[in-house]
């Protein structure tokens, strides 16, 4: 299958900077005459205009419009629309964020700031919330979206208030709370392989001061691959109780459970061959990326996470505070080859299965401003533990072969925290944050070789390395109101990620934390009434150890005395002080009550600084892996009256520019794979439902091109690449 060749790069970059500069600047400079227009505008129809969005970005509810960031808010009403069944989808719509694939889930990339590796081995660099606990883990980008309220990307470095591991940014997954009014609901989706997708929820108000709501959604597809890969199996259930004896006090209970099984992402082959299995493409027509390999009769992939969590709120009057305690158990079981299709169909080549399981807990207890406040403040602290152990993990070769003990990875980490924006004037504020971070890590391991090894034998018995970590971050920035509808506001902030070890080296190598100052200046403004609205936001970063995972063949044994080097291992490195700059721009239009358009246009100048690592130093200057320079995507909704309800019609097209996808090019085969192309992605919907909203059908269609993009490379001409062209029916009813 041909790769579209259409580049954002055939404008000048140049050409590009200045029309946004202008574009963006002008329109600051009307926000003064517009100040007059919303009045005239009288009480027009709420359809005329758009629509208010609160988030909960900063801690505590304000207008996006008004809050000095620069977001993305998605609502559940339109992830549905659009069937976008996970998380993965969501962000792949939202301007500056790339997700990069893996076998296990997926890494959230915001302006070029992400981690590359797999979440066993190095921590994300955007902080992912889902009813405000924290994941970790790469699984979770998979998350699925049903009763879902909101999505929130926040882009730039968010180290004050959402800490570790936020360097590039924060997602928010928002689910719907009980309220205190009977509703029910089912939807189902219909689609392309056999897709059979159902989800309901109830929410039941047992009193005055108790409600409760329930959700659950099951979902099975055919594989999009020949051999079955990337099959869903979902089901998960979410369970929430809302106590309210006053109107002082809440205490808000969650159980979230998701459970996955089947055959996992399966890799795609690309034009390269191998003289060993399992690493032999034995096909030849390369035409269709999704015709790949078959699998080993056994391969299968398990996965299932369950949170529990507590969320208390007690208004003091001079202030709100707030108890969060979350427990989430996890585990996954694999036995997989997970980067490749067995060698031939008759292939008896032993498949590694691996058990990963982890327990993790946090608390964060908070004290924020009242609603009402002028001042706005917040302070707090925050505690994490994580119990991460794996068994069962092999590694071979031609020449050793040796066993790895279960491993056992704990990890803490403890913060206390706060910010206050400050009303200088009616106009103009300022704020200030600083949190302070301690993390200890501890990596427990164990080796022992086997009969194929050159040294017989050996038993290293469990070994231990620990380190600790400390950081502050901190945020200052002003704000100033041009108008009632437009605001400009300029900060400098950080982002810190704690360091850890390359488990798959022997004894583990440590690297160093990455941490990141941004500068930012930004606007947002609506004018012509309410119906247009624009942001934009220019940044530049300086980042410190950007952490980076990259695998190399030809590593010696880890077994001491073994001379061969014919190892398969990933390691993680640090790279020296990198820049990153660029802009966003995003407008919205309501061009009349049944038209609107939608725009935004991402640009990204992001590079590593140099590596120690002389396996890596071809990397040294280059364009940040997982960052296209451009972006830039266009939207059109259109509705119109059809009898007593509304017919809308939606399209929006991505354009992206070709960039580097990994690092894997020192590979067999791997420079053949570690570039995208630059490619466009279009998507349609068509949805009615009638004036009482009781009900709704709709129709959707992702990837009109039918093209694959890469997300991630693998070894051996392998490669993770997006879904095919698929498309479904939704409908849904409410009680």
């Amino acid at each position: 299958m041909r790769q579209t060749s259409t580049s954002l790069s055939s404008v000048p970059a140049f050409r590009l900077s200045i029309l946004a500069a202008s574009l963006w600047l002008s329109f600051g400079a009307a926000a003064q005459t517009d100040s007059t227009a919303a009045p005239e505008a009288g009480k027009k129809a709420d359809a005329a205009v758009l629509k208010e969005v609160l988030v909960t970005a900063e801690r505590r509810k304000s207008n996006v419009q008004k809050t000095a960031i620069s977001m993305t808010a998605v609502s559940g009403e339109e992830i549905q629309n659009k069937g976008q069944s996970n998380l993965e989808n969501v962000l792949s719509d939202t301007p500056a964020v790339q997700v990069q694939g893996s076998p296990q889930g997926g890494q959230i990339f915001i302006r070029g700031v992400g981690a590359n590796g797999d979440s066993n081995w190095v921590d994300p660099a955007v902080s992912l919330n889902l009813d405000g606990v924290y994941s970790g883990r790469a699984e979770r980008v998979f998350a699925s979206m049903y009763d879902i309220a909101r999505v929130e990307v926040l882009r730039g470095p968010q180290g004050t208030l959402y800490g570790r591991n936020a360097t590039g940014g924060s997602v928010n997954v928002l689910s719907n709370n009980p309220s205190d009014h009977f509703e029910a609901g089912v939807n189902t989706q219909l689609g392309s392989y056999n897709l059979r997708h159902v989800d309901g929820y109830l929410n039941v108000p047992v009193n005055d001061v108790l409600a409760v709501r329930g959700a659950l959604m099951r979902e099975k597809r055919d594989g999009y691959f020949s051999n079955g890969g990337r099959a869903s199996d979902l089901t998960s259930g979410r369970f929430k109780a809302l106590l309210k004896p006053s109107s002082a006090f809440s205490l808000l209970a969650t159980v979230d459970s998701f459970e996955s099984k089947g055959l996992g992402a399966t890799s795609s082959p690309r034009a390269y061959t191998a003289s060993v299995p399992p690493w032999v493409n034995w096909r030849t027509d390369y035409s269709d990326p999704w015709e790949v390999d078959p699998l080993h009769p056994a391969d299968t992939q398990k996965t299932r996470f369950t949170t529990y969590s507590v969320q208390a709120d007690w208004d003091l009057g001079f202030g709100v505070l707030t108890l969060l305690p979350s427990l989430t158990k996890s585990n996954r079981y694999t036995e997989s080859n997970l980067n490749t299709g067995i060698a031939a169909p008759t292939d008896t080549w032993p498949l590694p299965a691996s058990t990963w399981k982890e327990t993790q807990k946090t608390v964060e207890l908070r004290l924020a401003s009242p609603a009402d406040s002028r001042i706005k403040w917040v302070v707090g602290a925050y505690g994490y533990s994580a119990d991460n152990s794996q068994s069962g993990v092999t590694a071979t070769s031609l020449t050793s072969t040796f066993d790895a003990y279960g491993t056992n990875v704990p990890s803490t980490s403890k913060a206390l925290f706060g910010q206050l924006t400050y009303p200088v004037s009616d106009t103009f504020r300022v704020t200030g944050g600083l949190r302070y971070t301690k993390d200890e890590k501890t990596y427990n391991y164990g080796l022992r070789s086997t009969s194929l090894s050159s040294v017989s034998g050996y038993d290293s018995g469990m070994q231990s390395v620990s380190s600790a970590y400390n950081a502050v971050t901190y945020k200052t920035g002003v704000e100033v109101d041009l108008s009632r509808s437009s605001m400009l506001y300029a900060q400098i902030s950080s982002g810190y990620k704690a360091g850890g070890f390359s488990t798959t080296s022997t004894p583990p190598l440590a690297y160093a934390p990455e941490k990141l100052t941004a500068l930012e200046l930004g606007s947002k403004n609506r004018f012509l009434g309410n119906r247009l609205q624009v942001n934009g936001e220019l940044y530049y970063y300086n980042y410190k150890n950007y952490q980076v995972q990259y695998a190399t063949f030809g590593a010696p044994s880890p077994i001491p005395g073994d001379t061969s080097s014919n190892e398969f291992q990933q390691y993680v490195v640090n790279a020296g002080n990198g820049k990153n700059l660029g802009f966003e721009l995003e407008s919205r239009y309501r061009v009349a009550p049944e038209t609107e358009l939608r725009g935004a246009v991402t640009y990204a100048h992001a590079r590593y600084g140099d590596f120690s690592t002389p396996a890596l130093s071809y990397l040294n200057g280059t364009r940040v892996a997982s960052t296209p320079a451009w972006t830039a995507t266009l939207g059109l909704e259109q509705s119109w009256g059809v009898g007593d309800g509304m017919l809308t019609a939606g399209i929006e097209v991505k354009f992206s520019d070709g960039y580097r996808v990994g690092l894997e090019s020192g590979l067999p085969g791997g420079d053949l794979n570690v570039y995208q192309k630059a490619y466009h992605k279009t998507s349609l919907r068509l949805t009615y439902a009638p004036a009482d909203q009781r009900w709704n059908v709709g129709l959707w269609l992702k990837n009109l091109e039918n093209q694959a993009q890469t997300t991630q490379v693998l070894p051996w001409g392998r490669t993770q690449i997006t879904d095919p062209r698929t498309f479904g029916l939704n409908v849904g009813y409410k009680f």
